[in-house]
């Protein structure tokens, strides 16, 4: 049923339905017993052509329903598989000041097409998540190298910006962490960091990649997830496994 590459896909927590997102701009729900497509979603953009979808983070809202994608325009989606509604749109970057009549205009020159791609690429959401504390917390975090903290029951208002002044490298995934108010995020410069969503502030910095961390994945020793061991893969083929001591950095930072 996509029309252009599917970029990431998942099940609603109940098993109920699979999802998919693509390229096309569209979010599909199928029936995962039969493969039928149940429905789909589609969403505004500047231009005539939809914006690609980049990511997609599932289990939001109170009742684990809610799913948010982001694009290439820097919009994040937020739909509810339940009520088949488009919830929210957030703009996480915004359009440069002459992109949005580049892309509205009819017929343009080669020259102009390279770039607005440019400048859709630089402005685009890669990573998206739900806090499990709050599941109507949601972050986004771009290719602008900003991460944003989302409050969804306060009408999708931003509620927290987290960035650092002195760099513009991009934000490629992001998790949250299961017990505290805190997110995960990996870097185009090999950089892993960990944010408190309640303040904007950076807690830590996990160095050691030399090129960009493709992948990223958590796991805790403990039920209350003060010991986290980071696993990341980077596009300079190497993985490295990260131990990080929740509590010790918290005290770390507060001294």
């Amino acid at each position: 049923g996509h029309e252009a590459s599917v970029t990431s896909g998942d099940f609603t927590p109940d098993g109920r339905w699979a999802l998919s997102a693509s390229a096309d701009g569209s979010l599909r729900v199928w029936a995962p017993r039969t493969g039928v497509g149940k429905h789909v979603f589609r969403f505004h953009n500047v231009g005539d052509d939809p914006a690609g979808l980049t990511c997609m983070a599932v289990n939001g809202g109170t009742d684990g329903q809610l799913v948010v994608v982001g694009a290439e325009d820097g919009q994040a989606h937020i739909c509810h598989v339940g009520t088949k509604k488009v919830v929210a749109s957030v703009r996480h970057s915004d359009l440069p000041p002459s992109s949005s009549q580049q892309m509205a205009a009819q017929s343009m020159q080669e020259e102009d097409e390279e770039e607005e791609q440019e400048e859709g690429s630089a402005i685009s959401v890669e990573a998206v998540g739900f806090c499990p504390q709050n599941p109507n917390w949601l972050a986004t975090g771009g290719v602008d190298g900003v991460l944003k903290i989302w409050d969804l029951a306060n009408g999708a208002q931003c509620r927290q910006t987290c960035q650092l002044s002195d760099t513009k490298e991009g934000i490629t995934r992001l998790q949250w962490h299961p017990k505290f108010p805190f997110c995960f995020t990996a870097s185009t410069s090999g950089v892993v960091r960990l944010w408190d969503a309640r303040n904007g502030c950076l807690l830590t910095s996990l160095t050691g990649h030399v090129d960009v961390i493709n992948d990223l994945s958590i796991c805790y020793a403990e039920e209350q997830g003060n010991r986290a061991f980071i696993a990341t893969a980077s596009a300079a083929k190497t993985v490295r496994l990260f131990e990080l001591d929740i509590p010790a950095t918290l005290k770390a930072t507060q001294a």
